[in-house]
């Protein structure tokens, strides 16, 4: 026997401003289970383009979680319908109105626009909402769900949350963004889990109607600017949902990092529930604090570990660069809450390897090593050109300018960034349908990194092509090639290491 949703109001799902009033949300759902396995309430669930990385997760969790999943893709790749077919997941790849059936919730990406015929029948329903608000459902109706938000670092982050929840043998289930290193899927369910670790996205403000067990705030800088006034409105959009979660009884660990954590610690300092993270001297008296005692020669740093009674420990973070030990010390903070050994959580971070594309190496038979990444934000930029220096002979840069307010806002940062590599090519500026900026495009940048690091060979290109053919005269056996795009980026990154 299968129960329905109750019907969704669409006017309550106001994607781009989203109230932090209205992120609290009721039992809306009360026959949502997270193991409708055993209690027979199936949900009958679309998702309009599934094959996204975000959507892949959660639509995989709720199938394993025994929903009636299907959906469609007009962009997926005979690997994933072969993937989904072998869960008996019908996909269908054109997207019409007829498509949808009986149904009890539609799904849609970031990617669908309002026109899109699926999504409009489901409007029309009133069983549509994105797939940050259907996130933020299942995962409010778990007992003790963990929301990482923030800026960048958060997938990095809750991954390794998991990492260290499975090293202490803690049934606990993720929905993640990307795939962690020696796993297959970007999910995992368990009946018996005791916690369900998300990566939680800011960029439509849906972060907002999560209101977990835990919260935790890996940093604060500016980005999604097409969604975002400015830093500070970031900043109070973070804060009130701060407050919200307050209320709500969660816990909740911030980390001061990234340029908004000032802005965000005079908005919440009178909040004495809230547990801060912050390097040695950031903050008077933070609930954990944290200072570097030592980098290895791949750039992986050792920490020490200070508690607000005094207790000290040492971590070796698994994954290199000083951001990514910032990462990893947040993941400790959680840990440390709910009373994980030190030593297992020591062990946990020694051994994680991190996710896929995030900063991931293939060393090549060309000697020429590709590491893809699909980080934009010039702090993540600085921080992985830093970490693979001190192997490299040469650093080769491959990044995609993307969106005029992120590298309108970012673009002091983000020269200062790249010319920290040897060679940066850059391919054509993607708008993704901005209107464009006079004085803002690739060849732009490409003089501006020149201009304040003559040595650094910077170039823009007007299409993949030149790129390719460039780039494969400049390249040679020792280089580490990191490729900060994704997509078709990628695939340029493999061929040109012959992978």
């Amino acid at each position: 026997m299968k129960c329905l949703a109750k019907k969704l109001n669409p006017s309550s799902f106001t994607h781009k401003r989203y109230e932090v009033s209205q992120g609290v949300w009721g039992n809306e759902f009360p026959h949502i289970n997270k193991n409708c396995k055993n209690n027979n309430t199936t949900m009958r669930i679309y998702f309009i383009g599934i094959a996204g990385a975000g959507m892949t997760s959660l639509a995989l969790y709720l199938s394993e979680a025994g929903h009636d999943v299907s959906g469609s893709d007009s962009c997926a790749s005979d690997e994933v319908m072969t993937f989904w077919q072998s869960r008996n997941v019908q996909i269908h790849a054109e997207q019409r109105a007829e498509n949808l059936g009986e149904l009890d919730l539609v799904v849609y990406s970031a990617a669908i626009p309002p026109t899109n015929p699926e999504r409009r029948e489901a409007e029309r329903r009133g069983i549509g909402i994105s797939r940050g608000q259907a996130l933020a459902r299942f995962a409010n109706a778990h007992t003790a769900s963990v929301a990482v938000c923030g800026t960048h670092g958060k997938g990095t982050t809750a991954a390794a949350i998991s990492a260290i929840l499975a090293e202490a043998n803690i049934p606990a289930d993720d929905i993640l963004g990307a795939v962690p290193l020696g796993r297959e899927h970007p999910c995992t369910f368990d009946a018996a889990s005791r916690y369900l670790v998300c990566e939680v996205d800011e960029s439509d403000r849906t972060h907002v109607c999560h209101t977990p067990r835990y919260l935790i705030l890996n940093n604060v800088e500016a980005d999604h600017l097409n969604h975002y006034r400015d830093l500070d409105d970031i900043v109070d959009t973070f804060a009130r949902h701060v407050q919200a979660c307050l209320k709500a009884s969660t816990r909740v660990i911030i980390h001061y990092a990234g340029v908004g954590a000032p802005m965000l610690y005079e908005r919440l300092a009178q909040h004495t529930a809230i547990s801060w993270i912050a390097g040695e001297g950031q903050l008077l008296s933070p609930a954990m604090a944290y200072r570097v005692i030592d980098i290895d020669g791949d750039g992986r740093h050792l920490m020490q570990w200070r508690e607000a009674d005094g207790q000290t420990f040492t971590f070796r973070c698994g994954l290199g660069g000083f951001a990514n030990a910032q990462n990893l010390m947040t993941a400790a903070a959680f840990a440390r809450l709910i009373g994980i050994p030190a030593e297992t959580i020591a062990t946990a971070l020694q051994n994680y390897g991190g996710l896929s594309h995030r900063c991931q190496r293939l060393t090549t038979e060309s000697g020429i090593t590709l590491v893809t990444n699909y980080a934009s934000h010039p702090t993540c930029i600085a921080n992985d050109i830093r970490w693979h220096r001190a192997q490299a002979k040469r650093i080769v840069a491959i990044y995609h300018p993307f969106r005029y307010s992120f590298i309108g806002h970012h673009w002091q940062a983000l020269v200062h960034s790249l010319s920290l590599a040897d060679i940066v090519l850059l391919p054509p500026f993607d708008g993704a349908g901005e209107n464009p900026v006079e004085g803002i495009d690739s060849h732009a940048l490409a003089r501006a990194i020149t201009q304040i690091r003559p040595e650094c060979h910077a170039c823009a290109f007007d299409d993949l092509a030149s790129l390719e053919s460039e780039a494969q005269t400049l390249i040679r056996p020792g280089d580490y090639l990191i490729v900060f795009a994704g997509g078709s980026i990628f695939d340029l990154g493999r061929r040109l290491v012959g992978v």
